[in-house]
């Protein structure tokens, strides 16, 4: 009889589809829970349900209802989440029952990072929670050394309950087109949440100070801009309008990249960052930040140009220098093609089918 999966997430599950593609290959009957608006296809039974992204008490308590009635009603062998919430939030509603469960961690997110107050609540919430389902979890996935590092400082898992599995993969064989990189003018593109996390302002500066030394390049940005931001939102992205093009989000990102030259991801920190991988495995050169979740693929000189975070005036110099010198931007193209087929969703998947068996084996 095939085991059933269940994996839960928020917004981004359908990153998941390929995933579970792979777990039905290998025998396994997956159920996808989430909020995501993708199409999924017929293979995939797909559950949506609520989930409030930010903080919010009386949302996620209805939400804890909702997972445990849920979980009540289907049987599962095993549990599997990602995203930043449902990694407390069904550990909660599962506390007295023994399905196994286990995690991903996708990324800390805004909380570990910011010094406002606000952050500084958030982050002991999240401390409590987490310590309050520490003995329900199976397994905890980390992308990065960091994270995991973070977790065992606050006591958040034991030594024996963790694994590594760098990055959520990605599917080479999709990616059959190359980069041309031949535009004129240069072109850099940015795919990210637009938050001022990600290093969005620092972009905007390093493309005005691009201008500025008369490198007449042209900007795209990519993905969603948050609402109701005072660091970035759409009065700040106006001031900018003669040199950035802002796309919003975009279901053709691959055929984004293929049409770009150098691709650019400022970002303060990371869980993983799989466009990364895409941007790699198109054949972009990239440039980025020297952070968690960056540099656990790239190396400066070697698979990127790795700049400080913050810095707009380095990643300028970084973003001239990849767009005039093409042997450099060719030598990091080529090397960042070979290392990311280390992280192929194959090789991925194959890590996950391991500690989901030994999970459910060993209950």
């Amino acid at each position: 009889m095939a085991k059933k999966i269940c994996l839960v997430g928020g917004e981004d599950v359908h990153k998941r589809i390929l995933l579970s593609s792979y777990l039905m290959d290998a025998g396994f009957q997956v159920t996808i829970v989430g909020t995501s608006d993708h199409k999924f296809p017929k293979s995939v039974n797909y559950i949506s349900y609520n989930l409030n992204r930010s903080f919010s008490p009386i949302a996620d308590y209805k939400t804890i209802v909702w997972l445990k009635r849920f979980f009540k009603d289907n049987a599962f062998d095993l549990i599997h989440t990602f995203d930043t919430k449902p990694a407390f939030l069904v550990p909660l509603s599962q506390l007295k029952t023994n399905t196994p469960i286990t995690r991903t961690v996708t990324g800390l997110g805004t909380i570990f990072m910011s010094q406002s107050l606000f952050s500084h609540i958030l982050r002991k919430v999240y401390i409590l929670l987490h310590t309050l389902v520490k003995n329900r979890i199976t397994n905890t996935i980390f992308q990065n050394e960091d994270d995991k590092d973070l977790y065992l400082k606050h006591n958040l898992i034991s030594n024996s309950n963790y694994s590594l599995i760098l990055s959520s993969g990605i599917e080479l064989k999709q990616i059959t087109q190359k980069a041309k990189r031949n535009n004129n003018p240069f072109t850099f593109i940015c795919v990210a949440r637009l938050v001022y996390e990600k290093g969005i302002i620092n972009l905007l500066e390093a493309a005005r100070i691009c201008r500025d030394k008369g490198h007449d390049f042209k900007y795209l940005l990519v993905g969603p801009l948050e609402e109701n931001s005072k660091k970035l939102n759409k009065d700040i992205l106006l001031q900018y309008s003669d040199i950035v093009d802002v796309l919003g989000s975009r279901n053709d990102v691959l055929n984004l990249l293929e049409s770009s030259d150098a691709f650019v991801l400022p970002t303060f920190r990371e869980g993983f960052s799989r466009v990364l991988l895409e941007a790699a495995a198109v054949g972009l050169p990239i440039i980025s930040t020297n952070v968690t979740g960056v540099r656990d693929f790239t190396r400066h000189g070697k698979e990127a140009l790795l700049v400080e975070p913050k810095n707009s005036q380095a990643l300028a110099e970084a973003m001239i220098n990849i767009a005039t010198n093409k042997e450099l931007a060719d030598k990091l193209v080529e090397n960042a093609l070979k290392h990311v087929k280390e992280f192929s969703l194959e090789n991925v998947s194959k890590q996950y089918i391991t500690i989901f068996n030994t999970a459910i084996n060993h209950n």
